[in-house]
């Protein structure tokens, strides 16, 4: 273009004013193809990824319908569970098996970094083993009906949030069509009845994003509620106590012996023995193995050190205390 308007201004056709805007307005309407040019790739490179998750979303394991069967009476079988994420390799979990009658409470204890909240994921499904199987009611998680799986598990997370709405949206999942008696239930089962009627608004009081205007406490008793929400029969509580108060625990604890006389299973993750006492049996976990596990009364010296001519290794599975089982 240059070139040619030299040309017609040495013709004297053209001032070289006219060479500068004629380029300017030349360089402008050029952009837009270069535009084009430039995006080509990655346009090409953004359709060939979609059409591969397009690929995946038809074709995953996840995405199969499932056969909705008799909802669950919470006999959990776990058997010889084997976690090793990616990338580093390092084993966070090795060789797990025990099982649980509908009705019965389980405490998992041990160091941070010992893989109990990596198992309490797991029983729940937000987990997938590198081997090994968790069942309900003898069928293994990633068989159950998604969807049917979530309303038979409760499960309190450790970095438990609330979303924004309502307690009550909170409590039911943030499920607009739920009933209000399921609700209820839920907060009497949990505890949380009393402590939500002292909010001007009771159940429909707004919970901000920073779950405000509830306490650390008061936001995990809500959560412990959204756990009961629709009677499960498996319920799972990463530690549950570790915001609560005196009366919080009381609550809790109370909560516990009602979801074991409704005939649900659970599993408490806790740290804090105050929780052992409301729980049939305890598996102490040790670099990501089990150590000890049996009743309470007989893994409980382990923990307070009131036996001490007893050791761990005595205690552990295959020795003194009953070991865990898998599942036939």
């Amino acid at each position: 273009m240059l070139g040619w308007g030299a040309w017609l201004a040495l013709s004297n056709e053209i001032t070289g004013g006219m060479i500068i805007a004629a380029s300017i307005i030349g360089g402008r309407a050029l952009a837009p193809v270069e535009g084009i040019i430039d995006g080509w790739k990655s346009y090409v490179g953004a359709k060939s990824a979609y059409g591969r998750i397009q690929k995946l979303l038809h074709t995953s394991p996840l995405n199969v319908h499932r056969l909705r069967l008799p909802n669950p009476a919470g006999r959990l079988s776990v058997e010889r569970l084997l976690f090793v994420p990616p990338p580093n390799k390092r084993v966070i979990l090795n060789g797990i098996s025990f099982q649980l009658s509908p009705g019965e409470s389980l405490a998992v204890v041990g160091a941070s970094g010992s893989g109990k909240s990596a198992l309490g994921r797991m029983l729940v499904g937000s987990l997938i083993p590198t081997a090994g199987n968790v069942r309900l009611d003898m069928m293994d998680l990633r068989n159950w009906d998604s969807r049917q799986l979530g309303e038979n598990i409760g499960y309190l997370p450790q970095d438990m949030q609330l979303f924004p709405g309502t307690i009550k949206e909170n409590i039911a999942r943030m499920n607009r069509e739920a009933k209000d008696e399921d609700v209820f239930k839920a907060a009497q089962m949990s505890d949380i009845h009393e402590m939500v009627s002292q909010f001007s608004q009771g159940y429909e009081t707004q919970v901000a994003m920073d779950g405000a205007p509830l306490s650390g406490g008061q936001r995990q008793r809500i959560g412990l509620a959204r756990a009961f929400y629709n009677n499960p029969r498996l319920l799972v509580l990463d530690e549950p106590n570790s915001n609560l108060d005196t009366i919080g625990e009381q609550a809790l604890a109370q909560a516990l012996e009602r979801a074991k006389q409704d005939g649900m299973t659970v599993i408490a993750i806790t740290q804090r023995p105050a929780l052992l006492r409301c729980v049939d049996k305890i598996m102490m976990l040790k670099d990501g193995t089990v150590a000890a596990f049996g009743s309470r009364d007989e893994v409980m010296p382990l923990i307070t050190g009131k036996r001490p001519g007893i050791s761990q290794h005595q205690n552990a599975p295959g020795h003194n205390l009953p070991a865990a089982q898998p599942a036939e």
